[in-house]
Formats: structure tokens, C-alpha cells, sequence
């Protein structure tokens, strides 16, 4: 069974990310994995994909703010 999706916390990391400028790919999968974290668990519940998405929204945002 997929994890709950967080409409309010996709809406609000997709229009954040959207605004920086990100690819959609990467808006929307980043958005996807924000939404449906688990607190409790380790590493926020994200698996390895999940995690690789994450770095690569991080050196996109780092690469745009160094030019």
C-alpha cells in the first residue's frame, strides 16, 4: 500500500520548488517524497531513490543560487 500523500505539504513544496526554477521531474517527484514522509521512522521513511532525488533537487537549487 503507497503512503498517504500530504495534499497541503505537496502543494507548498511543489510551488516552492516550481518558483526556484527546478525541471517538473523533479518538482513533482521531490514534492511526491516530501508529502508522504514518515516522522517516526528512520531517514524519514525514504529509500535510496527517494534519497538520490532529494540530492539532486539540493545541487540543482546550489548550482542556481551560485550563478
Amino acid at each position: 500500500m503507497a503512503p498517504e500523500l500530504n495534499q497541503n505539504l505537496y502543494k507548498a513544496s511543489y510551488e516552492a520548488l516550481k518558483e526556484a526554477g527546478l525541471p517538473e521531474h523533479l518538482v513533482d517527484a521531490a514534492s511526491r517524497i516530501v508529502a508522504t514522509d514518515k516522522a517516526g521512522e528512520p531517514d524519514l521513511g525514504r529509500n535510496e531513490i527517494d534519497k538520490e532525488i532529494c540530492k539532486q533537487v539540493v545541487e540543482h537549487i546550489n548550482r542556481r543560487e551560485s550563478d
